[in-house]
């Protein structure tokens, strides 16, 4: 008889802890986040924007009826909600309310208008990277602007072609970083106004009074990304061994080759995968390789009043290939190409009185062209780069950053292997199969 009884006490025992569980799910919540780079929770960088703003937060979101959608856009703001409640996220169905999208003069594709402070900001794209930036934005005092000169072939913040800047440029755009053309002939003075000016890659010589412009930006304190593919010593070179004098910094001639690389990019000898990085705060946010297509090598004299920090590097199997990449390349000891490691990349500070200056040569422009941006850590790697050239230290951490398991990469080995197996492994097992089911038939 004590056992019936046991089993129903259990039985009651089991149902309250059940309806106490239900009951503290209701009244309490948690989560834990084991996703690659935390993709469902908010980011520490996330947290302290919102904890910085003190004025109420409005979300009006433009969007039909798209179930989908609107459960993405209230997911996402109840994260936010969950640091910051008192954020409003306001509905407007445009094929129901068309008078409201009217007075807002919003577009009806899907469209979020966010207002806090007196200011307002409106975004396309729904993730949690536009929106905070964006929120970020409210609060700033004004945009960064970046200059990129032109007038000698230089790579184009506008221009679509695949080895311009203007994807690279376009969300740079979303975080507060505009970019601009600059023409240092027609407005031949760089004004306070500029936060950053960008030399991509030059290749016809600067004017004299060019060369006096950037002179004068530079002694000043302005903050500079000298892109450097060519070596000066080349008669149509840009004509700019003033930056290498007042930076320390030379072009080294030749393109550098790395074995490493081959072995996992055969397709193009050229080529520079970096899949480590020295410490400096740009390459903190770095979780997948740098491609580098055709990069330079720097030649680097430390000066005084000037902290030299190494950016981008080489392995030790790599070397500046001074003959033509065709068929098989080898390091030659008795020329002057020079063996690895390679200082691919340096950034520069001084100090003024009133500011401190930021400089970063790199000798490559290809790796944020429109035709790689998308390759690797690539992308993150120039918007950290650009953060942190501007004088935006604190925002790094608004980066997009790849999580590592959403690109598969395999060898040639692997893909050798794979396909050995699917084409001709598995066929060839069936084909074993059912021959032994005909023959035990017959049997």
């Amino acid at each position: 008889m004590r056992a019936p009884r046991t089993h129903r006490v259990l039985s009651l025992l089991l149902v309250g802890i059940t309806l106490c569980f239900g009951w503290l799910s209701q009244r309490y919540t948690t989560a834990l986040d084991l996703t690659a780079n935390s993709r469902h929770s908010l980011s520490v960088s996330t947290q302290s924007v919102l904890t910085s703003i003190e004025t109420p937060v409005t979300i009006i979101a433009i969007i039909g009826p798209d179930a989908q959608q609107r459960n993405a856009i209230e997911t996402l703001v109840s994260r936010l909600q969950g640091v910051k409640d008192d954020i409003n996220l306001q509905f407007i169905n445009p094929e129901t309310d068309p008078a409201a999208v009217r007075k807002l003069k919003a577009e009806t594709g899907g469209t979020l208008i966010l207002r806090s402070g007196g200011r307002e900001t409106r975004l396309k794209n729904l993730s949690e990277r536009s929106l905070t930036n964006s929120l970020r934005q409210l609060h700033r005092d004004e945009d960064r602007s970046i200059a990129f000169i032109n007038g000698h072939e230089e790579r184009s913040p506008t221009e679509l072609t695949n080895h311009d800047w203007s994807t690279v440029a376009n969300r740079l755009n979303e975080i507060g970083l505009v970019s601009r053309e600059h023409s240092l002939v027609s407005e031949p003075v760089l004004g306070d106004d500029i936060d950053l000016v960008v030399i991509a890659a030059p290749r016809r010589p600067y004017f004299p009074g060019e060369i006096a412009s950037l002179n004068t930006y530079l002694s000043r304190g302005g903050n500079l990304l000298w892109l450097s593919e060519q070596s000066d010593t080349s008669a149509v070179g840009p004509n700019l061994q003033f930056l290498s004098d007042y930076l320390g910094v030379d072009t080294l001639p030749g393109t550098v080759i790395d074995t490493a690389s081959q072995a996992v990019l055969a397709e193009s000898q050229s080529f520079v995968l970096l899949t480590r990085f020295p410490d400096h705060p740009v390459n903190a946010v770095l979780n997948n390789p740098l491609l580098l297509p055709q990069a330079s090598a720097l030649a680097v004299t430390p000066l005084a009043g000037q902290t030299l920090i190494p950016l981008l590097q080489t392995e030790s199997e790599s070397w500046t290939e001074l003959g033509t990449l065709a068929g098989a390349v080898a390091f030659d000891e008795d020329t002057q190409e020079l063996a690895g490691p390679l200082l691919l990349g340096v950034t520069i500070e001084r100090e003024y009185p009133h500011t401190k200056q930021r400089i970063a040569v790199i000798g490559d422009a290809d790796f944020a062209a429109s035709q790689f941006i998308d390759n690797g850590d690539n992308q993150a790697f120039t918007e950290a780069l650009m953060l942190w050239l501007t004088g935006e230290s604190s925002a790094l951490d608004f980066v997009t950053q790849s999580a590592p398991d959403t690109a598969l990469t395999l060898d040639n080995r692997s893909i050798i292997v794979i396909s050995s197996l699917y084409l001709a492994g598995i066929p060839l097992l069936l084909l074993i199969v059912a021959g032994m089911v005909r023959w035990r038939t017959r049997k």
